[in-house]
């Protein structure tokens, strides 16, 4: 591609953000799509939409054109970042959300670590025809739509009028034995159309902003976006390891490394989803039966202090330039306790649930705002990430990011465990709490 376009290969590296900068912006058109016109619409809607985003990036022919394809394949495809949490919230009791949402992040972990396997065979055995990937990609994008099509049934829920719940107020809800809310009167399809009400389409548009005005959603989200930025830099930096001495991997074999990321983030799932949900699950039952989101972290604590051992592991094994394993061992290690390679099952697992839990009848909105952190700061660290590496030296630049992936997750943590709720309450936030 860097041939074809007459650039540096660091710039096609960076080309990536301008994907996730798309992804970052995308949930304002799709949230408010998405509450009214109902889930499977808008799946039908951005997958669609996807598609011609698809042929641009195939055919471009400069690299300007190239990004702006990126940026709104992007865009178009960021339904896939909101819409199947709120999904979720929508189907799943609390006592089983964090696996679930776990699951969705294995699904979306999985992509990202077989997908340079399949660059690597093209590259290998099509004589570098990179275009041969995109037409790939547009027969998965082609795919995707026949089976949102076939097997994705609509999932929002509207209650009849006159018996929609306003929000609580900080007072204990008294659930089902699920810890589902009673069954009201309605229908599941769409609510209203966004041309019929302009004026409040705009202004569900405007509630993933206006949502950041919350620290228990935007702390924990803009966390997860750092840890999620040095996973986007071990992308770019651990390809150039492996393709240079005393390496010099082909590309299929680049590729394949990746596969050790994925390993460990499909480990991660067991970390971040069903151990969360028991580890809320027992503190619960320890404080009475009164559940609140904060105990998610509990489950985050044993897991912090990996990220600076996986991280200082990865520092040495490229700074002396081990056996091939050593880099990837590190790597995996990460990916099985944070899921440190894109969407981080672990943790995503429990910080993802954790802001959805925060103010559930806004779910899109808090998803939003993670996607937004997460998505900004990866588009912000392909322009430094390879560049610090060469000029500090692997060992210091990936040992002060796990420092401050290690440091700064145990001050938000403790933090929120010992003032969550109070913060929560301070800014009239619904009630998050229910009776298990």
């Amino acid at each position: 591609m860097a041939a074809t376009f007459g650039v540096t290969p660091s710039l096609i590296a960076q080309s990536l953000g301008y994907s996730l900068l798309g992804i970052a912006v995308g949930p304002l058109f799709y949230n408010p799509m998405s509450r009214t016109i109902g889930r499977r619409p808008t799946y039908l809607l951005g997958s669609t939409l996807f598609i011609p985003c698809v042929i641009w990036m195939a055919m471009s022919n400069s690299y300007s054109v190239f990004c702006v394809g990126r940026f709104f394949a992007g865009f178009f495809s960021a339904f896939s970042q909101t819409v199947p949490p709120a999904s979720i919230a929508d189907i799943y009791s609390p006592n089983v959300r964090g696996d679930k949402m776990a699951i969705f992040g294995v699904a979306v972990i999985i992509a990202p670590a077989i997908s340079p396997v399949i660059g690597g065979l093209v590259i290998e055995y099509q004589n570098a025809q990179w275009r041969i990937i995109y037409w790939i990609v547009l027969g998965f994008a082609i795919l995707q739509v026949f089976m949102f099509t076939f097997f994705v049934p609509e999932t929002l829920w509207v209650e009849d009028e006159g018996q929609i719940a306003t929000e609580a107020t900080h007072t204990v809800l008294d659930q089902g034995p699920l810890g589902t809310e009673p069954v009201k009167s309605g229908k599941r399809g769409a609510s209203w159309l966004p041309w019929h009400r302009p004026a409040e389409f705009g202004a569900l548009a405007w509630s993933p902003i206006a949502m950041s005005r919350f620290i228990v959603i935007t702390l924990p989200s803009f966390y997860y976006g750092c840890i999620f930025a040095w996973s986007v830099g071990l992308t770019v930096v651990i390809s150039r390891v492996f393709e240079a001495a005393p390496y010099e991997f082909g590309s299929l074999i680049v590729g394949v490394s990746y596969l050790a990321f994925g390993i460990g983030s499909l480990l991660g799932k067991w970390s971040g989803g069903i151990v969360g949900d028991k580890a809320v699950l027992a503190i619960t039952r320890r404080k009475g039966g009164i559940r609140k989101p904060e105990y998610r972290f509990y489950a985050l604590l044993p897991i912090l202090p990996f990220m600076f051992i996986s991280m200082i592991i990865i520092g040495l094994t490229v700074k002396y330039k081990t056996h091939w394993i050593g880099p990837l061992f590190g790597g995996g290690l990460h990916a099985l306790l944070i899921q440190y390679f894109f969407c981080l099952v672990a943790s995503t697992g429990i910080i993802q649930t954790y802001v959805l839990e925060t103010y559930l009848s806004k779910s899109m909105d808090t998803q939003a705002n993670f996607v937004f952190w997460k998505c900004i700061w990866g588009f912000v660290v392909t322009y430094f990430a390879y560049e610090w590496v060469v000029a500090s030296g692997p060992l210091l630049a990936f040992a002060v990011q796990g420092a401050i992936s290690t440091g700064l997750g145990l001050l938000i943590c403790v933090g929120l465990l010992l003032k969550g709720e109070a913060i929560r309450r301070a800014q009239n936030m619904p009630v998050a709490e229910f009776k298990a």
